[in-house]
């Protein structure tokens, strides 16, 4: 043994029976739990950056108000967390045989990963002049992407550079299509034609 602790690995199964502890300790429901979480923080963080930052994008192509911008990031970041985790809620008790610790694990994760995501992107607004603080925003998001589908592919065994593409060609499209629409919502409405 090279005094690494690392190396001595011992099931939580084994360490409670050895201690005679009343605990009956569940390797299975534990990774439900875990997966229950990760399921809940892997949505509303994908779902809070593509979603903030296609809004970001759409207004600032629009209009490029500063105001409108950070008020948009406040709007969207707390109704859309409370409506994904409400719906992430009723899908997981629609299930046959939902857990409560499931349902509610989801619920919570959700909720509180999108928000905070969300509400992330309203600081290089607050800092920074508009432009610079797309250019943040778009950078940021790609490399929160990044590192989501690095941790989704380790945890599921699929290739890291297919997930990572994935997810980066999503979000690109997005920012592509939130950025024509703004153009068009400005030319399709601008004071003139109103």
């Amino acid at each position: 043994m090279n005094g690494h602790s690392e190396n001595l690995k011992i099931p939580m199964s084994v360490f409670f029976s050895c201690l005679n502890c009343p605990i009956k300790y569940n390797l299975r429901y534990e990774t439900k739990i875990a997966d229950s979480l990760m399921a809940g923080v892997g949505f509303g963080t994908a779902s809070g950056i593509i979603t903030t930052l296609g809004m970001i994008v759409g207004l600032y192509s629009s209009s490029s108000d500063r105001l409108a911008i950070i008020g948009g990031i406040f709007t969207v970041s707390v109704a859309d967390a409370l409506s994904d985790a409400l719906g992430e809620h009723i899908s997981e008790e629609s299930k046959k045989h939902p857990s409560i610790v499931d349902v509610r694990n989801i619920t919570i994760s959700t909720f509180f990963s999108k928000l905070l995501i969300g509400l992330s992107f309203v600081i290089p607004f607050i800092l920074l002049p508009i432009n610079s603080a797309v250019v943040i925003s778009v950078i940021y998001s790609a490399l929160v992407l990044t590192m989501l589908s690095l941790r989704i592919s380790k945890r599921t065994g699929q290739n890291r550079y297919e997930v990572i593409t994935e997810h980066l060609l999503i979000g690109l499209a997005v920012v592509i299509i939130t950025f024509f629409l703004g153009k068009w919502v400005e030319t399709a409405f601008d004071n003139t034609s109103l």
